[in-house]
Protein backbone atom coordinates (compact mmCIF):
# COMPACT_ATOMS: atom_id res chain seq x y z
CA UNK A 1 0.00 0.00 0.00
CA UNK A 2 1.56 3.71 -0.90
CA UNK A 3 2.49 5.76 2.08
CA UNK A 4 0.94 8.92 2.99
CA UNK A 5 4.64 10.42 3.35
CA UNK A 6 5.56 9.22 0.04
CA UNK A 7 4.11 13.00 -1.44
CA UNK A 8 5.46 15.00 0.33
CA UNK A 9 8.83 15.35 -1.50
CA UNK A 10 10.74 18.95 -1.65
CA UNK A 11 8.78 20.08 -4.21
CA UNK A 12 5.62 19.55 -3.06
CA UNK A 13 6.63 21.25 0.76
CA UNK A 14 7.93 24.38 -1.27
CA UNK A 15 4.95 24.34 -3.19
CA UNK A 16 2.98 24.71 0.31
CA UNK A 17 4.67 27.59 1.21
CA UNK A 18 2.77 29.34 -1.28
CA UNK A 19 -0.70 29.22 0.56
CA UNK A 20 -2.70 30.39 3.43
CA UNK A 21 -5.26 28.67 5.11
CA UNK A 22 -8.30 30.16 3.77
CA UNK A 23 -11.38 28.41 5.97
CA UNK A 24 -14.42 30.55 6.35
CA UNK A 25 -17.88 30.15 7.57
CA UNK A 26 -20.87 29.48 5.63
CA UNK A 27 -23.65 31.35 5.94
CA UNK A 28 -27.15 29.81 6.57
CA UNK A 29 -27.80 30.14 2.62
CA UNK A 30 -24.37 27.89 2.21
CA UNK A 31 -22.43 30.78 0.99
CA UNK A 32 -18.90 31.07 2.05
CA UNK A 33 -18.56 34.04 3.97
CA UNK A 34 -16.38 36.10 6.18
CA UNK A 35 -14.79 34.13 9.10
CA UNK A 36 -15.87 35.39 12.46
CA UNK A 37 -13.19 37.14 14.35
CA UNK A 38 -12.59 39.88 16.85
CA UNK A 39 -11.31 42.13 14.29
CA UNK A 40 -11.80 45.47 14.70
CA UNK A 41 -10.00 47.43 11.26
CA UNK A 42 -6.29 48.26 12.25
CA UNK A 43 -6.83 47.87 16.10
CA UNK A 44 -3.44 47.10 18.14
CA UNK A 45 -5.70 45.94 21.19
CA UNK A 46 -4.38 42.75 23.26
CA UNK A 47 -6.59 39.76 22.49
CA UNK A 48 -4.36 36.46 22.96
CA UNK A 49 -1.45 34.39 23.23
CA UNK A 50 -0.19 31.60 21.83
CA UNK A 51 3.26 29.72 21.98
CA UNK A 52 6.12 30.79 20.24
CA UNK A 53 7.30 28.74 16.90
CA UNK A 54 10.59 29.18 15.24
CA UNK A 55 10.53 31.83 12.60
CA UNK A 56 8.16 34.06 14.64
CA UNK A 57 8.98 37.91 14.72
CA UNK A 58 11.11 37.80 18.33
CA UNK A 59 9.64 41.47 18.65
CA UNK A 60 5.87 40.04 19.12
CA UNK A 61 7.36 37.58 22.47
CA UNK A 62 5.88 38.82 25.67
CA UNK A 63 8.89 39.06 28.10
CA UNK A 64 6.61 39.88 30.83
CA UNK A 65 4.71 36.69 30.37
CA UNK A 66 8.22 34.86 29.89
CA UNK A 67 9.21 36.15 33.35
CA UNK A 68 6.08 35.08 35.25
CA UNK A 69 5.63 31.80 33.22
CA UNK A 70 8.83 30.68 32.25
CA UNK A 71 7.08 30.40 28.37
CA UNK A 72 7.57 31.68 25.57
CA UNK A 73 4.40 33.39 24.21
CA UNK A 74 3.51 35.53 21.07
CA UNK A 75 1.63 38.30 21.57
CA UNK A 76 -1.73 38.84 19.73
CA UNK A 77 -3.65 41.67 18.71
CA UNK A 78 -7.64 42.22 17.74
CA UNK A 79 -6.77 42.74 14.52
CA UNK A 80 -5.90 39.25 13.74
CA UNK A 81 -7.02 35.56 13.85
CA UNK A 82 -6.01 32.72 15.59
CA UNK A 83 -8.41 30.16 14.85
CA UNK A 84 -6.71 26.63 15.57
CA UNK A 85 -6.89 23.86 13.20
CA UNK A 86 -8.45 20.32 13.92
CA UNK A 87 -8.47 16.93 11.45
CA UNK A 88 -10.33 14.16 12.02
CA UNK A 89 -9.85 11.16 9.32
CA UNK A 90 -11.76 8.47 9.15
CA UNK A 91 -10.20 5.39 9.58
CA UNK A 92 -13.10 3.17 8.78
CA UNK A 93 -12.86 0.08 6.62
CA UNK A 94 -14.93 1.66 3.45
CA UNK A 95 -11.84 3.72 3.35
CA UNK A 96 -9.02 1.06 2.28
CA UNK A 97 -10.52 1.28 -1.24
CA UNK A 98 -9.12 2.64 -4.44
CA UNK A 99 -5.31 3.43 -5.53
CA UNK A 100 -4.33 5.27 -4.01
CA UNK A 101 -6.64 4.56 -1.38
CA UNK A 102 -9.18 6.81 0.06
CA UNK A 103 -7.61 6.94 3.37
CA UNK A 104 -4.36 7.63 1.94
CA UNK A 105 -5.79 10.57 -0.29
CA UNK A 106 -7.46 12.00 2.60
CA UNK A 107 -4.13 11.65 4.90
CA UNK A 108 -2.08 13.36 2.16
CA UNK A 109 -4.83 16.65 1.85
CA UNK A 110 -5.32 16.50 5.52
CA UNK A 111 -1.37 17.27 5.85
CA UNK A 112 -0.70 19.53 2.72
CA UNK A 113 -3.59 21.89 5.20
CA UNK A 114 -1.28 21.00 8.27
CA UNK A 115 1.60 22.10 6.78
CA UNK A 116 0.06 25.21 5.26
CA UNK A 117 -1.27 26.37 9.03
CA UNK A 118 1.92 25.42 10.74
CA UNK A 119 4.03 27.58 8.24
CA UNK A 120 1.50 30.32 9.00
CA UNK A 121 1.86 29.84 12.98
CA UNK A 122 -1.07 27.97 13.50
CA UNK A 123 -1.74 25.47 16.03
CA UNK A 124 -3.18 22.10 14.51
CA UNK A 125 -4.73 19.22 15.93
CA UNK A 126 -5.42 15.45 14.14
CA UNK A 127 -8.13 13.00 15.88
CA UNK A 128 -8.00 9.42 14.20
CA UNK A 129 -11.64 7.81 14.34
CA UNK A 130 -10.37 4.16 14.60
CA UNK A 131 -11.87 1.43 16.48
CA UNK A 132 -8.96 1.68 18.39
CA UNK A 133 -8.81 4.46 20.67
CA UNK A 134 -5.64 6.79 19.78
CA UNK A 135 -4.32 10.24 21.67
CA UNK A 136 -4.71 13.11 19.40
CA UNK A 137 -1.82 14.56 17.72
CA UNK A 138 -0.78 18.22 18.24
CA UNK A 139 1.49 20.33 15.96
CA UNK A 140 2.60 23.46 16.53
CA UNK A 141 6.33 24.10 15.46
CA UNK A 142 6.94 24.69 11.43
CA UNK A 143 8.80 21.74 11.09
CA UNK A 144 6.58 19.10 12.96
CA UNK A 145 4.67 17.84 9.96
CA UNK A 146 6.71 14.38 10.05
CA UNK A 147 5.14 13.80 13.14
CA UNK A 148 1.64 13.06 12.28
CA UNK A 149 3.37 11.41 8.85
CA UNK A 150 4.88 8.93 10.84
CA UNK A 151 1.62 8.13 12.50
CA UNK A 152 -0.48 8.21 9.55
CA UNK A 153 1.85 5.87 7.58
CA UNK A 154 1.79 3.01 10.22
CA UNK A 155 -2.12 3.12 10.09
CA UNK A 156 -4.65 0.92 8.41
CA UNK A 157 -7.89 1.28 7.69
CA UNK A 158 -10.35 -1.79 9.49
CA UNK A 159 -13.62 -2.28 10.97
CA UNK A 160 -17.33 -0.45 10.93
CA UNK A 161 -17.08 4.09 11.06
CA UNK A 162 -16.56 5.33 14.70
CA UNK A 163 -16.20 8.91 13.29
CA UNK A 164 -19.39 9.98 15.32
CA UNK A 165 -17.33 8.92 18.59
CA UNK A 166 -14.37 10.78 17.31
CA UNK A 167 -16.84 13.87 16.50
CA UNK A 168 -18.48 13.66 19.76
CA UNK A 169 -14.98 13.82 21.98
CA UNK A 170 -14.02 17.22 19.56
CA UNK A 171 -17.28 18.56 20.39
CA UNK A 172 -16.52 18.06 24.25
CA UNK A 173 -12.78 18.67 24.59
CA UNK A 174 -10.77 21.72 23.31
CA UNK A 175 -12.09 25.42 22.43
CA UNK A 176 -15.15 25.70 20.10
CA UNK A 177 -14.10 28.42 17.82
CA UNK A 178 -12.23 26.37 15.86
CA UNK A 179 -11.64 25.22 12.10
CA UNK A 180 -12.83 21.78 11.85
CA UNK A 181 -12.11 19.32 8.74
CA UNK A 182 -13.26 16.19 8.58
CA UNK A 183 -11.91 13.87 6.02
CA UNK A 184 -13.93 11.12 4.93
CA UNK A 185 -16.29 8.77 2.44
CA UNK A 186 -19.32 9.99 4.41
CA UNK A 187 -20.57 6.33 4.26
CA UNK A 188 -21.39 7.10 7.87
CA UNK A 189 -23.80 9.38 7.24
CA UNK A 190 -26.82 9.05 9.50
CA UNK A 191 -24.54 8.75 12.54
CA UNK A 192 -22.28 11.24 12.13
CA UNK A 193 -24.62 14.28 11.03
CA UNK A 194 -26.09 15.16 14.52
CA UNK A 195 -22.86 15.66 15.78
CA UNK A 196 -21.72 17.58 12.65
CA UNK A 197 -24.49 19.93 13.36
CA UNK A 198 -24.60 20.15 17.02
CA UNK A 199 -20.25 21.19 16.22
CA UNK A 200 -21.42 24.19 13.80
CA UNK A 201 -24.27 25.28 16.35
CA UNK A 202 -21.42 25.36 18.91
CA UNK A 203 -19.53 28.02 17.09
CA UNK A 204 -16.78 25.37 15.04
CA UNK A 205 -16.22 26.09 11.27
CA UNK A 206 -17.07 22.96 10.17
CA UNK A 207 -15.57 21.42 6.65
CA UNK A 208 -16.65 18.49 5.46
CA UNK A 209 -14.10 16.35 3.12
CA UNK A 210 -15.94 13.91 1.21
CA UNK A 211 -12.56 11.43 -0.71
CA UNK A 212 -14.01 9.42 -3.18
CA UNK A 213 -12.75 6.35 -5.71
CA UNK A 214 -12.88 6.87 -9.10
CA UNK A 215 -14.23 3.43 -9.02
CA UNK A 216 -16.96 4.65 -6.79
CA UNK A 217 -17.89 7.74 -9.29
CA UNK A 218 -16.97 6.29 -12.84
CA UNK A 219 -17.71 2.79 -12.46
CA UNK A 220 -15.86 1.15 -15.70
CA UNK A 221 -16.30 -2.56 -14.68
CA UNK A 222 -19.15 -4.83 -16.46
CA UNK A 223 -19.84 -8.33 -15.42
CA UNK A 224 -20.67 -10.84 -12.86
CA UNK A 225 -19.17 -9.75 -8.86
CA UNK A 226 -19.01 -10.96 -5.36
CA UNK A 227 -18.64 -7.92 -3.88
CA UNK A 228 -17.76 -7.76 0.22
CA UNK A 229 -18.68 -5.49 2.51
CA UNK A 230 -15.31 -3.83 3.70
CA UNK A 231 -16.60 -3.35 7.35
CA UNK A 232 -19.65 -6.24 7.85
CA UNK A 233 -17.53 -8.90 5.58
CA UNK A 234 -20.99 -9.88 3.98
CA UNK A 235 -20.88 -10.98 0.29
CA UNK A 236 -23.22 -10.56 -2.20
CA UNK A 237 -23.61 -11.26 -5.91
CA UNK A 238 -24.20 -8.38 -8.36
CA UNK A 239 -24.52 -8.22 -12.28
CA UNK A 240 -22.98 -4.86 -13.50
CA UNK A 241 -24.66 -4.38 -16.63
CA UNK A 242 -26.14 -1.31 -18.02
CA UNK A 243 -29.52 -1.21 -16.18
CA UNK A 244 -27.78 -2.15 -12.94
CA UNK A 245 -25.53 0.74 -13.63
CA UNK A 246 -28.03 3.10 -14.40
CA UNK A 247 -29.47 2.10 -11.00
CA UNK A 248 -25.83 2.70 -9.23
CA UNK A 249 -25.28 6.09 -10.59
CA UNK A 250 -28.86 7.06 -9.53
CA UNK A 251 -27.67 6.68 -6.19
CA UNK A 252 -24.82 7.97 -6.18
CA UNK A 253 -26.66 11.35 -7.42
CA UNK A 254 -29.50 11.05 -4.61
CA UNK A 255 -26.14 10.27 -1.98
CA UNK A 256 -24.42 13.68 -3.23
CA UNK A 257 -27.71 15.39 -3.02
CA UNK A 258 -28.42 14.10 0.23
CA UNK A 259 -25.09 15.70 1.67
CA UNK A 260 -25.18 18.68 -0.57
CA UNK A 261 -28.33 19.63 1.22
CA UNK A 262 -27.69 18.89 4.86
CA UNK A 263 -24.50 20.68 4.43
CA UNK A 264 -26.34 23.64 3.10
CA UNK A 265 -29.26 23.67 5.74
CA UNK A 266 -26.56 23.28 8.53
CA UNK A 267 -24.31 26.02 7.44
CA UNK A 268 -20.79 23.44 7.00
CA UNK A 269 -19.20 23.67 3.89
CA UNK A 270 -18.64 20.77 1.53
CA UNK A 271 -15.88 20.13 -0.83
CA UNK A 272 -15.99 16.58 -2.80
CA UNK A 273 -12.31 15.32 -4.13
CA UNK A 274 -11.05 12.31 -5.89
CA UNK A 275 -8.73 9.69 -4.23
CA UNK A 276 -7.24 9.60 -7.85
CA UNK A 277 -6.28 12.78 -7.56
CA UNK A 278 -2.00 13.48 -7.86
CA UNK A 279 -1.02 15.57 -5.34
CA UNK A 280 -0.36 18.97 -7.58
CA UNK A 281 -1.42 21.85 -8.96
CA UNK A 282 -4.64 20.42 -9.92
CA UNK A 283 -5.33 19.23 -6.19
CA UNK A 284 -4.89 23.32 -4.86
CA UNK A 285 -6.77 24.84 -7.22
CA UNK A 286 -9.57 22.35 -5.95
CA UNK A 287 -9.03 23.39 -2.83
CA UNK A 288 -8.62 26.87 -3.58
CA UNK A 289 -12.11 26.76 -5.00
CA UNK A 290 -13.29 24.49 -1.60
CA UNK A 291 -12.09 28.03 0.12
CA UNK A 292 -10.06 25.81 1.92
CA UNK A 293 -6.58 27.18 0.79
CA UNK A 294 -5.74 30.75 -1.07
Amino acid sequence: MAKVSEAFTGKLLEALNRFDLNIKAVTSSGERGERRSKRRGQSVEYADHREYTYGDDLRRLDWHAYARLEQMLIRLYAAEEALPLEIIIDLSASMDFGEPTKYVQAARIGCCLTQIALLKGTPTRWRIASAKPLEPVVLRGRGELPKILGVLDELVPEGTGVLADALKRSALAGPRRKALVVLTDGYDRDAIRPTLRALRAAGTEVNLVLVLAPEETDPQERGEFTYIDSETGKESVLSLDGRALKTYMGMLTGYRAEWTDFCRSSGIAMLELSSGTPIDAGLFKQLADGGLIA
